[in-house]
């Protein structure tokens, strides 16, 4: 069978095809990425309270005032500390759970869905 020698590259389709997959994942990239990144603050912001002497004895209003002082520093602005921030105290130690879902329109009526959870314990 003879093959012809004339056709190399892509078709006009072919083409097309691969410049939807590109500019899809482009922006599905673009509208995620910040979600990310916004959690890796906050994450980092909580994994820097163990370090500090004396968190355990803050009361929860005062350690939700702290976290919500160093959110508004670092620009985390739309946070909701009432129904995504918990914060338990069994025996000797404070539990601080951060569970969040993040709902982005992408087209129409598809919608990207990003869930995150954080807990950190303090102890003395």
């Amino acid at each position: 069978m003879n093959l012809p020698h004339y056709q190399k590259g892509l078709s006009m389709a072919g083409w097309m095809f691969l410049i939807l997959v590109i500019g899809s994942v482009i922006t599905i990239g673009t509208k995620l990425a910040p979600l990310y990144l916004d959690h890796n603050t906050m994450s980092n912001i909580m994994d820097g309270l163990p370090q500090e002497k004396g968190m355990v004895t803050k009361g929860n209003v005062e350690l939700t005032d702290i976290l919500r002082k160093r959110f508004k520093m670092n620009n985390i602005r739309d946070f909701d500390f009432k129904n995504h921030l918990t914060i338990n105290r069994p025996e000797d130690r404070v539990v601080i759970d951060m569970n969040y879902e993040v709902r982005l329109p992408l087209v129409h009526n598809v919608d990207l869905i990003a869930s995150f959870e954080k807990q950190i314990i303090l102890r003395d």
